[in-house]
């Protein structure tokens, strides 16, 4: 099978929500990375064309020793689109994805464009406007999530929803981003909590690594553009009906009723 054809495959398996089997099991010797980029690159611009707007991106496997465990050669990265954005509370349907995971991240949102490799921390945060806490919903269309690390790519780096937090924007420089600690809740009940030193050590290392990666495909961040920087805390199965919550320090807070 043409690799162009995968296009048409991922973009099916979302509308009917079935997941397929590793869309490089499709390719002899499978989708090379650059095959993959532009399998999704074209899904998202025939979404563009018809009407969406892209609102920004988000950056996966920040986690290093978690991504050197799960024996993956560098972190992903996928497009966010207006349709993707969410506001905390209310309720969400599961129906409308596969099998959604939950992170809890730090949401970035740029004030000027970020266009090159090399940039550091300090960097990004002179071209950062604000942060929110912000929740990602993850949803693979490639069965149980397992697949080789192109496939990643192809599918959008596994994007779905991100949801952000009631409190709204934070100045970046009334932020401990380091120390900023995430305490995840279902029900009420503790699942999980951490830093915001768990993506890439720094969440502003997750946005200048995007950057460079962008850039690798002529590709640049704009002023207004958010970006998520990886989840803080383990990537956990949704269970439905419940109410999730995330309680950020500093941040506030971020909750949706999964149903």
């Amino acid at each position: 099978m043409a690799f162009e054809n995968i296009r048409a495959i991922l973009v099916k398996a979302e509308k009917d929500r079935v997941p397929v089997g590793p869309v490089s099991d499709l390719v002899e010797g499978g989708l090379t990375l650059d095959q993959a980029h532009t399998i999704c690159e074209e899904n998202i611009q025939a979404r563009l064309d018809a009407g969406e707007q892209l609102r920004g991106y988000k950056v996966g496997f920040t986690n290093i020793p978690v991504r050197d465990k799960m024996g993956l050669p560098d972190s992903t990265y996928g497009y966010i689109l207006d349709t993707m954005v969410l506001e905390s509370g209310g309720e969400f349907q599961m129906s409308e994805l596969i099998a959604p995971k939950v992170e809890c991240e730090i949401c970035f949102k740029l004030k000027a464009p970020l266009s090159s490799k090399g940039l550091t921390a300090d960097d990004v945060l002179a071209a950062t406007e604000a942060v929110r806490a912000s929740f990602e919903i993850c949803d693979a269309r490639i069965k149980d999530w397992k697949c080789p690390y192109p496939d990643f790519f192809a599918d959008n780096g596994f994007s779905a929803r991100i949801i952000l937090g009631g409190k709204g924007w934070t100045p970046v420089d009334q932020v401990d981003l380091l120390n900023e600690e995430v305490v995840l809740t279902r029900d009420g009940v503790e699942l999980a909590r951490g830093f915001g030193r768990a993506a890439m050590g720094h969440p502003a290392n997750a946005v200048a690594w995007l950057a460079g990666k962008l850039a690798d495909r002529g590709r640049s961040l704009r002023a207004g553009d958010l970006i998520m920087t990886g989840t803080l805390t383990p990537i956990l199965p949704i269970e439905a009906p419940a109410v999730y919550r995330a309680e950020f320090s500093t941040l506030g807070a971020v909750e949706k009723k999964f149903v």
